[in-house]
């Protein structure tokens, strides 16, 4: 019998559980009734990495929810927050996975055209 162990790497982060695909699209950041604007600069069908356009107060572990065309809502919690960017992982209790694809599919060409 062999026993695998997951390898760690050596900077000791877990990796990503989902792949991410670079995006640049439009996004309203709602963190209790404050909203910041920002751009999705990646995103998976578990995250996304947001970098914010305006004052964010919200913190790691903060519920915020995000806004897009071609997203539509999504809930999310703070991962990490460092130099005007957040990294949010979607509740996975929602259907979001099926609104990436969606997005990927209906949405995402148009958003690199325009930038």
């Amino acid at each position: 019998m062999h026993h695998f162990k997951t390898a760690i790497p050596a900077d000791g982060k877990k990796p990503r559980r989902a792949a991410r695909r670079r995006t640049c699209a439009e996004v309203l950041v709602t963190y209790m009734g404050t909203e910041t604007r920002g751009l999705i600069r990646d995103l998976s069908t578990t995250g996304a990495a947001v970098e914010l356009r305006g004052y964010f107060q919200g913190m790691v572990g903060s519920s915020v929810t995000l806004r897009c065309d071609g997203l539509c809502t999504v809930e999310a919690k703070v991962r990490w927050y460092r130099n005007c960017r957040i990294g949010v992982e979607f509740d996975c209790s929602s259907n979001t996975a099926a609104k990436v694809h969606a997005y990927f599919k209906y949405f995402h060409k148009d958003a690199l055209v325009a930038m």
